[in-house]
């Protein structure tokens, strides 16, 4: 596996599977919440996908799913900004709305935030969308086209 395995995790398979899972399970109020759901008061904190268990994985990758596919469209993310199709294929853009899904988490849903604190969130979801256009320009508009490989990341003996 190779970076943080985003990529050979996350398969259209894998997706749908979640949210069949997820609608099946919804009204299980013994399941713990995932992260980004439940208790307001405890919105979650980072993500470090490389240190997950496949249990964990599953659980905070369909939550990041379920809030993108409510806050892709609200927030207007074009195909030059966001891969709607194969976003998960990248794990830089991963990495990038995992962040902003945790942004949101700490500056939306948290009643302990600062009262600036969702303008700051949405100066961050501009510049967001920004950089995503500047990096991304949109190569995945006709289908799915994979970064170009990078060379391998050694260290000293």
């Amino acid at each position: 596996m190779t970076g943080s395995g985003i990529e050979e995790r996350a398969t259209p398979f894998r997706l749908a599977h979640h949210a069949q899972q997820d609608r099946r399970t919804s009204s299980d109020a013994s399941k713990p919440a995932r992260p980004g759901e439940g208790e307001e008061t405890e919105p979650g904190g980072p993500v470090n996908w490389r240190g997950m268990t496949d249990d964990d994985y599953d659980d905070t990758f369909g939550a990041l799913c379920d809030f993108l596919a409510w806050a892709v469209p609200h927030w207007a993310f074009t195909t030059e900004q966001f891969p709607h199709q194969c976003w998960w294929q990248h794990s830089d853009i991963t990495e990038e709305m995992t962040a902003w899904w945790g942004l949101w988490q700490a500056y939306i849903r948290n009643p302990a935030a600062n009262i600036a604190d969702p303008i700051a969130f949405h100066e961050r979801t501009h510049t967001l969308k920004q950089r995503l256009a500047d990096t991304h320009r949109g190569r995945c508009r006709h289908g799915h086209q994979p970064a170009a490989g990078s060379p391998a990341v050694h260290s000293p003996d």
